[in-house]
């Protein structure tokens, strides 16, 4: 699934309770894991609820990223799923230069959020930047 099919899903939900319906069924998507990755390296700080991001870079040519993730309930789940579908399977420049704030506003994610989720979002929109940067320092080197 990619940027376009959320939106276009979200488009054809008609109300709030159907899209959170679907936002939980994107927390299927997410690549799972293991238990010892949920330590406080890869905690997102600044998050409520406890969640959890790594991205690795698959080989191939080029390179490109693959996050997994997990929270501690199935709502953040889902959020955390729906905010890495511009990023999955990207290039780390790809990932940098992905419109994750224009994404969210074409949804209409932001203005659904308490205050406290938006801080959250935001925190984990910069740690998956901050691993696209670092994953990018290694392509290079």
């Amino acid at each position: 699934m990619d940027a376009r099919d959320v939106i276009d899903a979200f488009e054809l939900l008609g109300n709030w309770e159907a899209r959170y319906e679907f936002i939980g069924e994107l927390s299927r998507e997410l690549l799972p894991l293991a238990e010892s990755e949920k330590h406080a390296g890869n905690l997102i700080q600044g998050c409520d609820t406890p969640t959890w991001l790594t991205g690795n870079l698959t080989g191939g040519s080029p390179p490109r990223l693959e996050f997994r993730a997990d929270a501690e309930t199935p709502l953040v789940r889902g959020l955390v799923a729906l905010l890495l579908v511009p990023f999955q399977g990207q290039t780390p420049r790809g990932v940098l230069e992905a419109d994750a704030r224009g994404y969210i506003n074409k949804i209409g994610l932001a203005e659904h959020m308490s205050q406290k989720r938006r801080i959250g979002m935001e925190y984990f929109l910069e740690r998956v930047y901050q691993i696209a940067r670092q994953a990018e320092e290694q392509v290079r080197a």
